[in-house]
């Protein structure tokens, strides 16, 4: 009985072993047969950052839409809308991702990886598809809000007995945005508080340090090195008022 219980289980193991080898080899070939993506019409990996020939609208839906959205609709207060931004915004700030010059915290952690692998041409893609989609309108906002009152006087007018001048001089009447200046109507508030943050404290190297490691370039001294005008009026803004104006811009 021992030398009958012995025979079946190395029959059994060798039946394993070669049911894994006919596994192994199907899928080897399976992938060998896979055609690599050139266009619009095979997406199934462009998923796989670095393939300098997947579209820049490929990417965005199959890549950037996992947290940013099909249609640039965050769920995520922390990280931004992107739908109806200013093309040439978008531009910008992904260039400086790719290059590391963008280097607070949340750009180390999430987007130096994103866009490190990035082409010109997918760059441009995917600001044009971004900036076409459709900005989701805020709901209604209480009118008696002293907070949202506050903020809208800030963007409307600014504060200029601190040398803060209005938000909308830049970034449009109803916060849409101008060509570099970036659109802010209907952004997420935590978000906007965060980049406020950066812009009113420039001498912070907490964006330098992740888990310990200084990944930024030693030559980086400011975190967004394209917003001296942004830190200028953010640094005479208390946090009150920052935190008022961005809860106005969210509700645009």
């Amino acid at each position: 009985m021992k030398n009958i219980s012995m025979t079946i289980s190395l029959y059994r193991a060798l039946s394993i072993a070669a049911l894994l080898s006919m596994s192994i080899l199907a899928g080897c070939t399976y992938f060998n047969h896979i055609p690599p993506v050139t266009t619009l019409e095979n997406p199934t990996r462009s998923r796989t950052l670095g393939d300098y020939e997947v579209a820049g609208n490929v990417v965005a839906v199959q890549v950037c839409a996992s947290c940013h959205g099909v249609n640039g609709q965050s769920n995520s207060p922390m990280i931004p809308n992107l739908a109806g931004q200013q093309k040439e915004y978008l531009v910008s700030q992904l260039q400086d991702y790719r290059d590391h010059s963008r280097s607070n915290e949340y750009a180390i952690q999430y987007m130096w990886g994103m866009a490190g692998p990035l082409t010109d041409q997918q760059i441009q893609d995917l600001a044009d598809y971004f900036s076409k989609q459709t900005p989701v309108k805020a709901g209604n906002k209480s009118a008696d809000n002293p907070k949202l009152a506050r903020g809208k006087e800030i963007f409307e007018k600014g504060i200029p007995e601190q040398g803060v001048i209005q938000c909308n001089s830049c970034h449009g009447p109803g916060g849409e945005g101008m060509a570099t200046f970036p659109r802010l109507a209907g952004q997420q508030s935590y978000y906007l508080i965060q980049q406020l943050n950066v812009w009113q404290h420039p001498d912070q190297k907490r964006f330098m340090e992740v888990g310990g490691n200084t990944w930024a370039p030693k030559t980086i001294t400011f975190a967004r090195p394209r917003g001296v005008l942004m830190q200028n009026i953010a640094k005479n803004l208390s946090d009150e008022d920052a935190s008022a104006v961005a809860s106005y811009l969210s509700t645009l």
